[in-house]
């Protein structure tokens, strides 16, 4: 019997109520102790398309999925024809007895359970197919034996402003389906969910949500966004905590006009933050430049999806490395950073901030897909851990004293003074020319290397313990793994499959492309006598740039460029192929 270590996958058409069951498996496994990781995976698709979400539950920290399912729903025959293959070997099959018949679930698996329960007429009895997942819900915790008792509080929670009826209408579909498998299929399941008591407070939150918080910790008051998938609920999450956060959030009409916003909102001096993907990011570039060369502080998401052009909207990739990097025409420094997964991207979003506005140049988030929406748990944030650093900006008392203001004065850092519209002593020009000191348009020669260099020595104020990478695994170990962004969490999980047998490696996770900590990479990979790098997109982005900072090459490149996430236990199968043999 395996106790408190499970894998669920609900497959069906968008609109069936998958989500609802995933999401609430996922909570309920939470407030049960146990660590969760949830991803999903769907089509370019409002309604219908094969959809699907994974949850995994167990007692240990969990970074990424691995193989394997041990309970499938499927609530369409396409879900039990794709993926009863996934099931292990004593995992069960949950399917609508109602509208699949025998032979739509004849399996090639006499080790699979087929669990048939009339879930649409349960559903109908109890007022409609809404509550079609409420009823795979029951039957699975029913195979699980669990106590329903906690589950109940969940409903009261979720749908108690719906009503009574509702609530008990739920109950009754969750009960319906547990008292079916309870009497009908009454042998064990290999696997039960024992809840564990535990003082350990965790956050269930996603990668997009994770940047909001860390935002708001950050003191951001400004959001402008035109929603663009997977990058949306960014907007979404914003704008449902708008008043309570004293934000000003704006569905604008385009990625341009968003991008121009952040630059009107930072020159006067408010944090503010746009959030898109590679389409949107492409229309921001012009306005990105201005703010560059205006030295504007902001914030910009790009949540990665698979290109060029429209691509795979609704898949993962790693791909836009190079474009954040080299975003709008000239030279000019930018901030770029790599959350490899949803506590990072909280943290990563304070400094980012931070990092913003000591230096005065635009800060690019790079997470991908996979990141952004998937869920899980994380330790709780302690809000007195936060430190907001508003750089040079001026207050009252110091542009009061302040004679012939300089903008843009030619400072040894190459960080000026700043200051927000209405102080006093504080009249200036900003605008997207070059410019001299005052801030007006200068054509000079020597001005025009002047203020390139002064903006390019700016990066070096920023404390290089702020971007390091991070380094997991065995650190007397001459085996070297590297990646960046989210290709961490199936890296780390590798780590433990390999551990299993024995084995070890030391991991790199690069956090930021820039600034960028070359002398801490050269020397790991000078230290390393094989090297791995894994990325998601076909042209080994990382590597390549990792050559020009440091002239070094790693020589093994992995590359994943079809849309899905990496899998653990392909990364650990080729990380014995490569380092270990």
């Amino acid at each position: 019997m395996r106790i408190n270590d499970v894998t669920l996958k609900v497959g069906g058409e968008a609109g069936s109520g998958i989500l609802t069951v995933g999401h609430m498996f996922a909570k309920l496994m939470q407030k049960s102790g146990l660590q969760v990781f949830l991803t999903n995976d769907y089509p370019s698709l409002i309604k219908g398309g094969h959809n699907t979400i994974t949850v995994r539950a167990n007692p240990q920290r969990i970074y990424a999925l691995t193989a394997g399912i041990d309970i499938l729903i499927a609530l369409d025959k396409k879900t039990v024809q794709e993926h009863y293959r996934e099931l292990r070997e004593g995992g069960a099959l949950i399917y609508d007895s109602g509208k699949l018949k025998e032979e739509d679930v004849k399996l090639e698996r006499p080790d699979v359970r087929k669990i048939g329960v009339p879930l649409s007429k349960i559903a109908t009895e109890a007022g409609g197919d809404i509550f079609f997942n409420q009823a795979a819900m029951g039957a699975m915790l029913a195979l699980l034996k669990m106590d329903l008792a906690k589950y109940d509080h969940m409903i009261e929670k979720a749908f108690g402003r719906k009503g009574a009826d509702i609530v008990a209408k739920n109950k009754q579909v969750v009960r319906a389906g547990a008292d079916h498998v309870r009497t009908n299929y009454p042998d064990p399941f290999g696997i039960n969910v024992n809840p564990v008591q535990t003082d350990a407070r965790n956050l269930l939150i996603n990668g997009n949500d994770a940047l909001c918080s860390g935002a708001v910790a950050a003191g951001v008051h400004l959001v402008a966004e035109y929603p663009m998938s997977p990058s949306s609920s960014v907007l979404h999450w914003m704008a449902a905590h708008a008043v309570k956060y004293n934000i000003v959030v704006k569905h604008t009409e385009d990625e341009i006009a968003a991008m121009n916003w952040l630059c009107g909102a930072g020159f006067a001096g408010v944090r503010c933050l746009t959030a898109t993907s590679g389409g949107g990011f492409s229309l921001m570039n012009e306005a990105l430049g201005n703010a560059g060369i205006a030295e504007i502080p902001c914030v910009i998401i790009n949540d990665m999806r698979c290109g060029p052009s429209t691509g795979l909207p609704t898949y993962t990739e790693q791909a836009d490395l190079r474009f954040a990097l080299h975003a709008s025409q000239g030279e000019f420094p930018r901030i770029v950073a790599m959350p490899g997964d949803a506590q990072e991207a909280f943290w990563m979003m304070v400094d980012v901030f931070n990092m913003a506005d000591l230096v005065q140049t635009p800060a690019i988030v790079l997470m991908d897909k996979y990141v952004a929406e998937s869920v899980t748990t994380i330790p709780s944030i302690k809000a007195e851990q936060v430190r907001i650093d508003r750089g040079l900006l001026q207050t009252d008392a110091q542009m009061a004293e302040a004679a012939n203001f300089k903008r843009h004065a030619l400072t040894p850092s190459g960080i000026s003074p700043r200051c927000i519209p209405g102080q006093k002593n504080g009249i200036h020009v900003c605008s997207s020319y070059e410019h001299d000191e005052t801030g007006y348009t200068s054509e000079e020669a020597s001005m025009r290397i002047a203020q390139i260099d002064k903006r390019e020595r700016k990066m070096r104020a920023i404390s290089p313990l702020l971007y390091q990478p991070a380094f997991f695994g065995d650190q007397s170990s001459d085996l070297l793994v590297v990646s960046w962004g989210s290709s961490k969490g199936p890296v780390m999980e590798a780590l433990k499959l390999l551990a299993a047998k024995g084995k070890s490696v030391r991991y790199m996770h690069i956090r930021y492309a820039c600034p960028f900590a070359a002398d801490t990479i050269s020397a790991a990979l000078k230290r390393a006598k094989k090297s791995l790098i894994i990325e998601g997109n076909s042209e080994g982005q990382m590597r390549n740039f990792i050559r020009e900072k440091t002239g070094l090459l790693i020589p093994e490149l992995y590359r994943r460029y079809d849309g899905r996430p990496f899998e653990a236990e392909e990364v650990a199968a080729v990380i014995e192929e490569r380092l270990l043999k």
